[in-house]
């Protein structure tokens, strides 16, 4: 059923494109039926709205880097400036609907997230401090040692919209990069946060006092095991977890996260994150949580 939902945003765009189509041919048969679409929307005006739509499929970060370099390329060339000019009615109308349609595809439900039945039921089945925009579903889990000590773990798995883009390629590396660059990620990791502080002694996590620092590190990462028939390079980002409440001007550090990421076709990507305690003997010895990725990886 996931597979189904990931066509939709691209029907939105495909039906978009010929509800304003037909909106401007309507105008037409008003003055003249005669009269062809075509020349309201320049030599190559059609060909350009079919082309982007299908670079969504192909190009990494997708509409946010087609509508920018068409706009560009049109601005540049003397022959698309004047097209403009003379058809800036329609080629607005028609851009406008297209992007109107990539944005409501935003909305469009996604799977469930990948739920490894090694790890059992999810503690927690949504998060009521996830974004609106765009569309995700979560499962939390707090992993617990079977004795005493801080191998803590919390353990979201994630499905989330891409509105901007189709295709797999580039897809898991442009939505870590999107996610950081506007910090997306700080309204879902309260919960973690409210999670990661209930098994801790001693000073107490504020998540309204938190802040996520990226840690240099490989932007992707090998993970390998025959035992679950694993091989995969996917997108991996880190973090420091800080607390603000410190007498440092960088606040304290106390814990890690660990972001993983991969793209289905049709817009729509799965992200596994993995949130550790600052004493979590795995932050030397595994900071790229070998174990559970390749669980979630294995499904």
């Amino acid at each position: 059923m996931s597979q189904l939902w990931n066509l939709v945003p691209s029907l939105l765009v495909f039906f978009g494109t010929l509800i304003a189509v037909w909106w401007l041919r309507r105008g037409l048969d008003k003055e003249d039926a005669t009269r062809n679409l075509r020349p309201l929307l320049g030599p190559y005006g059609l060909e350009a709205v079919i082309g982007g739509f299908l670079l969504l499929w192909v190009v990494p970060w997708g509409v946010l880097v087609v509508l920018p370099v068409l706009l560009v390329v049109s601005a540049l060339s003397p022959a698309g400036r004047e097209d403009w000019r003379t058809h800036r009615r329609t080629r607005i109308t028609l851009c406008t609907c297209l992007v109107t349609m990539i944005l409501l595809g935003g909305f469009v439900p996604v799977g469930q997230p990948i739920a490894p039945a090694a790890w059992g039921e999810p503690l927690l089945q949504e998060n009521p401090n996830a974004p609106l925009y765009p569309a995700s579903e979560q499962y939390t889990w707090l992993m617990l040692p079977e004795s005493a000590g801080f191998d803590v773990e919390i353990v979201q798995s994630i499905s989330l919209r891409l509105p901007y883009q189709y295709g797999t390629i580039g897809a898991s590396s442009s939505a870590l990069d999107v996610s950081e660059l506007f910090g997306m990620e700080n309204g879902r990791m309260r919960q973690a946060i409210e999670l990661l502080d209930q098994q801790l002694t001693g000073a107490s996590l504020d998540p309204d006092e938190m802040d996520l620092k990226a840690v240099s590190t490989e932007e992707s990462h090998r993970y390998i095991s025959t035992a679950l028939g694993v091989d995969e390079r996917v997108e991996v980002r880190v973090f420091e977890l800080r607390s603000l409440l410190s007498t440092s001007s960088d606040g304290t550090r106390v814990g890690e996260v660990l972001c993983v990421a991969k793209a289905n076709l049709g817009g729509e990507l799965q992200m596994l994150i993995v949130v550790r305690p600052v004493l979590h003997p795995g932050l030397s010895s595994d900071r790229f949580a070998e174990a559970i990725v390749l669980e979630w990886l294995a499904e």
